[in-house]
C-alpha cells in the first residue's frame, strides 16, 4: 500500500498522519493492529473487550507475538475494523468489502447415491444410539457427514461418525 492510500486507514484525520506503512509485513501488520486498538479505545479497552491481557494485547502491537485466529477476530471485532483488513491489510478498513453478485458454488459435485448412502448409515445409527434428537439434527447430521465424506473421498469411521452424532445432537 503506498502513502496515498493511507487516508483509507483510519477514521479520524489525527491519526493518519501518524500511521505509515513500511516495506516490511510485519511492520504494516504491527501498525494495522496498532489502528485497531486505537479504534477501540486503547489497551484496557481492548483487553476488556476481548478478555485477553493487556500485556498480550502489548506484545501483538510491538510484533513480539502475533494473535491466534480467535484474539484476530476478537481484535478486529473491538477495534471495529475488518478482519480481513486487519490481518492482510487488504479490502476496506471498516468492512464494506464488495458483495458477491452470485452465491458461492459448493466445492465439490453433488453426489446423490453417496448422499443416499451416507443418510441411510447416518439414520440407521441415529434410530439405534439416539432416536431422541429432532429431525432437524438428523438431517444436519446427514449433511454434516456427507460433507466430510465429499472433502476427504472416504467414509468417515464409526468413532468419528458417532462423535458427529454426539456433538450435533447436544446441540438440539
Amino acid at each position: 500500500m503506498n502513502q496515498s492510500d493511507a487516508g483509507k486507514l483510519t477514521r479520524n484525520a489525527s491519526q493518519l498522519d501518524s500511521v505509515t506503512y513500511a516495506d516490511d509485513e510485519n511492520d504494516a501488520f504491527k501498525q494495522r493492529i496498532s489502528v485497531a486498538i486505537t479504534n477501540a479505545g486503547g489497551v484496557t479497552k481492548v483487553a476488556n473487550l476481548t478478555g485477553y491481557s493487556q500485556s498480550v494485547i502489548r506484545k501483538w502491537r510491538s510484533g513480539q507475538s502475533d494473535p491466534t485466529r480467535k484474539a484476530l477476530v476478537a481484535l478486529a471485532r473491538a477495534g471495529k475494523v475488518s478482519i480481513s483488513w486487519l490481518a492482510t491489510g487488504e479490502g476496506d478498513l471498516e468492512g464494506k468489502e464488495p458483495v458477491p453478485t452470485q452465491p458461492p458454488q459448493p466445492e465439490f459435485e453433488l453426489d446423490l447415491e453417496n448422499l443416499e448412502e451416507v443418510a441411510a448409515k447416518v439414520l440407521a445409527m441415529l434410530e439405534k444410539h439416539r432416536p431422541d434428537i429432532s429431525a432437524r439434527a438428523k438431517a444436519r447430521i446427514v449433511r454434516l457427514v456427507y460433507e466430510f465424506y465429499m472433502r476427504q473421498g472416504k467414509p468417515m469411521d464409526e468413532a468419528s461418525l458417532n462423535n458427529v452424532i454426539e456433538l450435533a445432537a447436544f446441540r438440539y
